[in-house]
């Protein structure tokens, strides 16, 4: 330490503590001032120069410097939902806007216009106004197939392709060649389980089926009962059998018995031996003991008459609820009477399920 400064320091101590204050203080607010002069001049040469054209004239270099770019490229029309990434690659659009593209469109966006391609963030106008009319948005055309207008002289009615003729086909609007095609696949062995399997054959069109299918009612044949499949054969006619005989069958009871005479008793019969398993707690095992050696012969039916049947005689059959007996009943008011059972599923007054099951019930006497 020098000599000078040595006599500065102890000179300094020999100042009272009141004096050493003040020079504390006063030091502490020359170097203040200083700082503060320091920072004022850094503000006011920021101020003098301002960086908003420099700015501004870098972003316009880049701009063109990315047209120049892009116009030594060959360009190629292309849709941005379907382009590849690296085909996005070759249009030279910058990296990060490329993974927004993708990103984008891995989310589940589509770009409906090519204006929507502009909103992608990170593409500038620039590079948008140079490849827009590239842009070309692959809509696909909505097609939507509607039932064909058959000729006025064709009466749709209720048919089964199994069993219908030449002349009947032809009549409910199927063409020669159709009705043709239909009569060979059956008699090659060829039968119809389903509506949908009419599309199998060769010259029927998906908008001529939807205009017919609702009229398609294919019947279930069941097989025929065979002495030989069962030794212990034993024949029933379901609507003629008493309980005395029907416990005689494998699984039957007398409380079987009783509860399938009165199930009998409200249907009218039995069309289809099938109509068991709707006897309250008849099991599919049980039926399966049976169905061999029972038949149910539908000519014993007992009909309602649904043009003079009322609303109690109606509503005791278990294949129709309130809803569709008062429809029933109030399309009659209305309209007068039933000219075919049909009627009554054409103007919807019972939905498919239920008229095929009700219909062998009813007729129009």
């Amino acid at each position: 330490m020098s000599v000078p400064f040595k006599h500065i320091i102890k000179q300094y101590f020999n100042f009272s503590k009141k004096d050493r204050n003040a020079i504390i203080i006063l030091a502490s607010f020359i170097l203040i001032m200083i700082v503060a002069i320091i920072i004022i001049d850094n503000i006011q040469l920021k101020s003098r120069y301002d960086f908003t054209e420099f700015e501004k004239a870098l972003e316009e270099w880049e701009n063109s410097r990315a047209i120049s770019e892009i116009s030594y490229q060959t360009f190629f029309v292309f849709d941005p939902n379907l382009i590849s990434g690296q085909k996005l690659d070759s249009l030279l659009i910058p990296g990060f806007v490329k993974r927004n593209i993708v990103n984008y469109r891995e989310a589940g966006g589509r770009f409906a216009s090519p204006a929507d391609f502009r909103k992608i963030y990170g593409m500038n106008d620039s590079i948008y106004e140079v490849i827009e009319k590239y842009i070309q948005i692959y809509k696909k055309p909505k097609t939507k197939t509607k039932p064909v207008k058959l000729n006025e002289e064709v009466v749709l009615d209720f048919f089964d392709p199994n069993q219908a003729s030449f002349q009947e086909l032809t009549k409910l609007g199927f063409n020669s060649f159709q009705a043709n095609n239909i009569v060979e696949y059956r008699k090659k062995g060829g039968s119809f389980k389903i509506e949908d399997d009419l599309l199998k054959i060769y010259g029927i069109d998906s908008a001529f089926f939807l205009t017919i299918k609702k009229f398609i009612q294919i019947k279930i044949q069941a097989p025929p009962i065979r002495k030989e499949d069962n030794p212990a054969f034993l024949l029933g006619e379901l609507n003629s059998t008493d309980s005395t005989e029907l416990v005689k069958l494998p699984g039957i009871g007398p409380v079987f018995a009783s509860r399938i005479i009165k199930y009998r008793n409200l249907l009218g019969g039995f069309y289809s031996k099938q109509q068991l398993l709707e006897v309250y707690n008849f099991s599919e095992e049980t039926y399966s003991d049976i169905k061999n050696s029972v038949l149910a012969d539908s000519i014993q039916l007992k009909k309602i008459r649904i043009n003079f049947s009322g609303y109690r005689e109606l509503i005791r059959h278990p294949y129709l609820n309130n809803n569709q007996v008062n429809a029933i009943l109030n399309y009659r008011e209305k309209n007068g009477s039933f000219s075919s059972v049909n009627q009554i599923r054409l103007a919807n007054l019972v939905d498919s399920t239920t008229f095929y099951k009700i219909k062998p019930y009813l007729n129009c006497r």
